[in-house]
């Protein structure tokens, strides 16, 4: 007998309801399938939203990394904190740095009042002969004392005492210490005096201020060493000096009229003035360092110097007035006279390179990093080489070997040199 069809199917499907089986109304219909795409799509496109928003921040973090990481490595004898703070200033964040730096303000800010209990150790004087002073040559007159503000005064303050080399018997140098205001009486303010007739200055350009190719490297060379006395800081950044740089018949920063300038001749004379009245370019210049406007102007302080003053003369710690600063001016006579201190003002500046004789003055760089006088003795007559570098003041940050490379230097700076080697 033939068998049901039906018996083929397994009896628990038999057992099934109708409303078991998939009926034609509870699968999608066309209309619910494209409202399911669409918010798919809204979906992926929100997620693509959150990708663009995250890559923008994360490409600007890897951007400031790399860029972060490219200025402290770049070469150069920056410490660390004046790379992130330089840093920081290129990059339009100075509100950033000047908190930063107001913090460590606070915490070695001079004291106001006191007394020191005397002035600093001035190095040794090292007589020299050199074949380039000649018979005729004329030496200046040692300067008058440094007039005080502070009384009493302390032992020899305000007294010139010479240091360094003397040539053919004559001082080429003299420094002189005092008070630069009745305020902050427990600082020692330091100038020295350079006579342009026996000693040589010369304008050396920084790896990275101006920056370039130069035939001369940015540090004292070994051949340049044995006849090398001194160095100190040159200007600002130009970014911020409003002032160019020229040297050897070549234009690094454009010089800028009116601009304060320390100017070096091939006669060997400096001077400092204005630019395009009182110094202007002629065949004699060898090199111009510009930076701001003049600070002393026919022996009288500048008006804008003042005791306060934030933004005429440059950036300093936290916007602090009361910070390291170095200035140059020229006197009466064509002498060279560099001032620094670690706590002076504008205004103090100004009465400090004008108490120190200066007819003229500019200011120079400022902050502690920055503000760098360093003297290169030679003890050893048979072996020039041998340097025992002295800071002008030990508050200087910087070390006393600076200059002498073979780390390159950042900034512009000048050298005091013998104007030949000494003879045997």
């Amino acid at each position: 007998m033939a068998r049901d069809s039906s018996s083929l199917i397994p009896e628990r499907y038999l057992a099934l309801h109708d409303d078991d089986l998939p009926s034609t109304s509870a699968r999608p219909s066309r209309r619910e399938g494209y409202r399911r795409s669409s918010a798919g799509r809204r979906h992926s496109t929100r997620r693509r939203r959150w990708r663009l928003l995250l890559l923008v921040p994360t490409v600007a973090f890897l951007y400031f990394v790399w860029s972060i990481f490219g200025a402290l490595s770049a070469p150069g004898n920056q410490s660390f904190s004046a790379k992130w703070a330089d840093w920081f200033r290129s990059h339009h964040m100075a509100y950033v740095i000047n908190h930063l730096e107001a913090a460590y303000y606070s915490h070695t800010a001079p004291a106001k009042g006191g007394r020191p209990k005397s002035l600093n150790a001035v190095p040794k004087t090292v007589p020299v002969t050199t074949k380039a002073a000649a018979a005729t040559t004329v030496a200046l007159p040692k300067p008058a004392n440094v007039p005080l503000v502070v009384q009493p005064a302390l032992p020899g303050e305000g007294q010139w005492q010479p240091v360094g080399p003397t040539v053919d018997g004559h001082p080429a140098m003299y420094e002189s210490q005092f008070r630069a205001d009745t305020i902050y009486t427990s600082e020692i303010t330091s100038a020295v005096w350079i006579d342009p007739k026996l000693l040589h200055l010369a304008l050396v350009p920084g790896l990275t201020e101006p920056g370039g190719t130069w035939p001369e490297p940015p540090y004292i060379t070994p051949a340049e060493l044995p006849t090398t006395v001194a160095a100190f800081n040159g200007g600002f950044r130009f970014q911020d000096a409003h002032g160019g740089f020229y040297l050897d018949g070549r234009t690094a920063v454009p010089l800028r009229e009116g601009a304060a300038s320390l100017v070096f001749y091939k006669n060997g004379s400096v001077n400092v003035g204005a630019w395009g009245t009182e110094v202007t370019m002629t065949p004699n210049v060898v090199s111009v360092l510009q930076n701001l406007v003049p600070m002393v102007d026919n022996g009288q302080v500048s008006p804008s110097a003042t005791y306060n003053d934030t933004s005429v003369w440059g950036a300093t710690l936290g916007a602090s007035v009361v910070v390291a600063r170095s200035g140059v001016g020229v006197t009466a006579n064509g002498a060279l006279v560099y001032v620094a201190g670690p706590a002076l003002t504008a205004r103090t500046l100004a009465e400090s390179l004008q108490r120190a004789g200066a007819v003229r003055a500019m200011t120079l760089d400022i902050n502690p990093e920055w503000v760098t006088f360093n003297f290169f003795n030679h003890p050893n007559p048979a072996d020039p080489s041998q340097v025992q570098p002295e800071k002008l003041y030990p508050q200087m940050q910087r070390p006393s070997t600076r200059y002498l490379g073979p780390t390159k230097e950042s900034r512009d700076f000048i050298t005091v040199s013998l104007p030949a080697t000494p003879a045997g």
